[in-house]
C-alpha cells in the first residue's frame, strides 16, 4: 500500500537505507560475476581453451623417410632421397619485408618467381592464412646456407637491439621432402613397384607394405605468444607431441644375381620369338621363397608396369600333367607298376583328343607317358577318379584362390564350380586345357608335386628390419596343405626325371647333375574355340631330383614360328640353372661345394670385404674412395644411398674408371660416376 511505499522511500533515503542498496547491488553482481567466470571455466571452459589453443597453438609435423628395400644379396633397391622445401609464414614477415626476403632466396633459388610468390603473401596476409609454401625443392647444402644467411640476421638483430634492428629475414623455416629413388629398376620394376607424389606406394612390395615402409610423421606441439612477445614457439605438453619414427627397412628374398640372368633370359627370348610377352619365377622349393621373378614387356611409363607372373593367366598345357599323375596316385586308381595303352586318340563324348604325335601311341609306363607327354593317358587316369574328388584336387593344389604372395595386385580367377566339370572339361583339364591360371598358381602347383605333396605359400620379402639393423619381423614358410603323400611325389619326381634324361625335355639336361622338368605346348584359346597359330610355351624344372632345392617355370605368350616348349622355353631354363649352379657353387647334391677352389674364393671375398670396409670408411668421411676393381653390387651394397647427389653406372663388370678421383672431398651435391668392364 501507499503508506508501505512512503516508509521505504523514507528509509532509503537515510545513511543506513543508501549503505544497504549499496550492498545488495555490489552482492547481485559479485554473483552475477562468479556466475559467469563458472560458466565461463567450468561449464564452457574445454571449448573456450580448446578455441584458445587452436588459435595460438603451433603444430608441426615432420615427415618420416620410407624404409629402403635391398636384395637378400645386399643391393639396395629404392631409397629415400632428402630434399627440402621453403616455406614462409606470412604471419611474421611484414610487408615492407617481403621482397627482402624473396630477393635473399632468389640468390639460392634461381627459378623462383618474386612477383608470383609475393602475390601470394599478400593474400595469404589479408585472409590471416599461415604458411607459403615454395614449390622448388632444395638440396642440403642450399638449405645450410640459407640457415647461415637467417643465423646472421638474428646475430646482426641482438648486437644492435638499443637500435631496434629489424630481422629481415625472419618467418623462413623448411620442411624436409623425401625423393623416391629407384637402383637398375627395370629388372625389378614389376616387383618393386612404385609410389605415388605423395610417396606412398601404389603398386607391387611399395603397395603391400606401404604400412611398414612408411613410418610414422612425428608431430611438434607448441604455444605461439602473440607478436608483442616476438612470435615464439614454446614446445607445450610434451607428452602431447610425437617424435618422428622413419620406416622400416625390407630385405627381400630376391637375389640380384639370379634376378638379372632370368630378366636377361626372358628378355632374349621375348626379342628372339617376337612373342607378346614373356615370364618367370625361380623359387626355393621346400621354402617359397621366390628367388627371381620377372616379366617382359617392360613398362616405360610407371603406371603401366605389371606383373604379369601374378596377374595374367594362361592354359599351362603338358606342364599340367604331373598334377593329374599325382591325383590318379593318391586315389589309387593307378600306381607306379601302371601301364596306360594308346592308339593316338579317344573319343570322349563328342570330341576326340589326340596325342600330339605316334611317340605316344602303344603300352607306356607312366615314366614313359610323362616323359613323351602322352594327352590320351592323361585322359584316361582322369576317367578313373571321379568328378567329386578330381574338383577337389584342383582346390587343393590353390586353383581358384591367390597363393597369398605378399606383393599388390595378385589376381585369381574362380574355380569352376563342380557342376561345370562335364566329362569333356575334366578331360581337357587332366592335359592342361581349357583351364587358366596365372603362372605362380601354376609353378606352386607343381612345387607341391615335387616338394613331397607340400602346397607352400611364396613369399618376396625375408625380413622387415629397423634403421639401426634390428630384425622386426622374420617371414618364415609356411605350409598351407599337405595334398600328396611322400612317395606320390618321390615317384612323379622320378617320372619328371625322365623328362629331361630320355623325354620330350633331354635339352635341359646338365652333366653330372640330376634335373627333373616337363614342357608345355599349349593352345591359345578365344572366341569360339582355340586360335590357329597362337601358343602358350612353358618348361618347368627342378633340381636335384632325389631333395629339390630349386624349380624354375618360364612361359613365353605367343612365341612366332617355333613354338614347342621344349625349342622355345626349355633353352632358356637351362641356362639360368646353369647360372644359379656356377654362381652359387653348387653340386650335384644341390648343397654348396666346399673344395679348395671354394675355400680359395672365401679368401679372396673375405680380402674383398676389408677393402669394402675401407671404402665405406671414405664414404662417411666425405672423401672419394678408390673404388677399382669392385662389382657394381659390391658398390651398392656400402653406397651411401641420398648422402650425395647422385650416382651413374655405365657397363658391367667391374670398375676400371671413376669420377672424382680418389681422395676428392665429396659434398651433397657430389655426383659420382663408374665406368665398368
Amino acid at each position: 500500500n501507499i503508506n508501505h511505499l512512503k516508509k521505504i522511500y523514507n528509509f532509503l533515503n537515510t545513511f543506513e537505507g543508501r549503505f544497504s542498496m549499496l550492498a545488495f547491488f555490489t552482492i547481485i553482481g559479485f554473483a552475477v560475476i562468479i556466475g559467469n567466470l563458472y560458466k565461463i571455466q567450468i561449464i564452457e571452459g574445454k571449448s573456450w581453451r580448446a578455441e584458445g589453443e587452436e588459435k595460438y597453438s603451433s603444430k608441426n609435423y615432420i615427415k618420416a623417410k620410407r624404409g629402403k628395400i635391398s636384395t637378400n644379396d645386399g643391393q639396395v633397391l629404392a631409397y629415400d632421397n632428402e630434399d627440402f622445401l621453403v616455406i614462409l609464414d606470412p604471419s611474421l614477415i611484414d610487408e615492407d619485408n617481403i621482397d627482402t626476403v624473396l630477393n635473399m632466396l632468389k640468390r639460392y633459388i634461381e627459378p623462383l618467381e618474386i612477383e608470383k610468390y609475393r602475390n601470394e603473401y599478400l593474400k595469404r596476409k589479408k585472409d590471416k592464412r599461415q604458411y607459403l609454401k615454395i614449390e622448388h625443392r632444395i638440396s642440403y647444402s642450399t638449405k645450410i646456407a640459407i640457415e647461415e644467411q637467417i643465423d646472421n640476421d638474428k646475430k646482426e638483430a641482438k648486437k644492435k637491439r638499443k637500435e631496434k634492428y629489424k630481422r629481415k629475414f625472419s618467418g623462413v623455416i623448411f620442411e624436409t621432402a623425401f625423393t623416391r629413388n629407384y637402383v637398375q629398376n627395370e629388372a625389378f620394376q614389376e616387383t618393386l613397384g612404385f609410389v605415388n607424389s605423395e610417396n606412398s606406394g601404389v603398386y607391387g612390395i611399395e603397395k603391400y607394405y606401404n604400412k611398414q615402409l612408411a613410418g610414422e610423421m612425428g608431430i611438434i606441439k607448441g604455444l605461439r605468444i602473440p607478436k608483442a612477445f616476438l612470435n615464439i614457439v614454446n614446445i607445450k605438453n610434451k607428452e602431447d607431441s610425437k617424435p618422428v619414427k622413419d620406416g622400416n627397412n625390407l630385405v627381400l628374398t630376391i637375389d640380384s644375381i639370379m634376378q638379372y640372368s632370368l630378366d636377361d633370359e626372358l628378355q632374349k627370348a621375348f626379342n628372339q620369338y617376337n612373342a607378346d610377352s614373356a615370364m618367370g619365377i625361380l623359387l626355393e622349393v621346400e621354402t617359397g621363397k621366390i628367388l627371381a621373378m620377372s616379366s617382359y614387356p617392360k613398362a616405360e611409363d610407371k603406371a603401366n608396369i605389371k606383373n604379369r607372373t601374378i596377374t595374367d593367366f594362361f592354359e599351362p598345357g603338358s606342364i599340367f600333367k604331373p598334377v593329374t599323375v599325382s591325383m590318379g596316385l593318391q586315389t589309387k586308381v593307378i600306381n607306379e607298376n601302371t601301364r596306360i595303352v594308346s592308339t593316338g586318340s579317344i573319343r570322349v563324348k563328342d570330341r576326340i583328343i589326340r596325342d600330339h604325335d605316334s611317340s605316344t601311341i602303344g603300352n607306356l609306363s607312366l615314366a614313359d607317358t610323362i616323359a613323351r607327354s602322352g594327352n590320351v593317358a592323361m585322359v584316361k587316369i582322369s576317367q578313373m577318379i571321379g568328378q567329386n574328388v578330381f574338383h577337389n584336387y584342383l582346390a587343393d593344389i590353390g586353383l581358384g584362390a591367390k597363393t597369398g604372395i605378399d606383393t599388390y595386385s595378385e589376381t585369381t580367377k574362380g574355380l569352376l564350380k563342380l557342376k561345370e566339370l562335364t566329362e569333356v572339361k575334366k578331360a581337357n583339364i587332366s592335359f592342361g586345357q581349357g583351364i587358366s591360371m596365372t603362372q605362380l598358381q601354376m609353378i606352386m602347383a607343381l612345387n607341391t608335386v615335387v616338394n613331397n605333396g607340400k602346397l607352400m605359400k611364396p613369399y618376396l620379402v625375408d625380413r622387415i628390419e629397423d634403421s639401426n639393423g634390428n630384425i622386426v619381423e622374420q617371414n618364415k614358410p609356411i605350409v598351407i596343405k599337405k595334398v600328396f603323400s611322400d612317395e606320390v611325389s618321390k615317384l612323379n619326381r622320378r617320372y619328371m626325371e625322365a623328362v629331361v634324361t630320355r623325354g620330350t625335355g633331354r635339352n635341359a639336361y646338365i652333366p653330372g647333375y640330376r634335373v627333373g622338368g616337363k614342357t608345355g605346348t599349349a593352345q591359345k584359346s578365344g572366341v569360339g574355340g582355340y586360335l590357329k597359330g597362337k601358343y602358350f610355351s612353358s618348361f618347368f624344372a627342378f633340381f636335384p631330383v632325389d631333395k629339390p632345392k630349386y624349380a624354375l617355370l618360364i612361359t613365353i605368350n605367343e612365341p612366332k614360328g617355333i613354338y614347342y616348349g621344349a625349342a622355345v622355353a626349355l633353352p632358356s631354363v637351362r641356362n639360368v640353372l646353369e647360372k644359379l649352379i656356377d654362381y652359387k657353387r653348387i653340386g650335384p647334391n644341390g648343397k654348396v661345394k666346399t673344395d679348395e677352389f671354394s675355400k680359395k674364393s672365401e679368401v679372396v671375398k673375405e680380402e674383398k670385404k676389408k677393402d669394402l670396409t675401407k671404402i665405406k670408411q671414405d664414404f662417411d668421411k666425405n672423401i672419394m674412395p678408390d673404388l677399382t676393381g669392385i662389382s657394381l653390387r659390391e658398390f651398392l651394397s656400402i653406397y651411401p644411398q641420398g648422402k650425395f647427389s647422385q650416382y651413374e653406372v655405365k657397363g658391367s663388370g667391374e670398375v676400371v674408371g671413376q669420377f672424382p678421383e680418389k681422395g676428392t672431398k665429396l659434398d651433397k651435391q657430389s655426383k659420382i660416376q663408374i665406368v665398368l668392364e
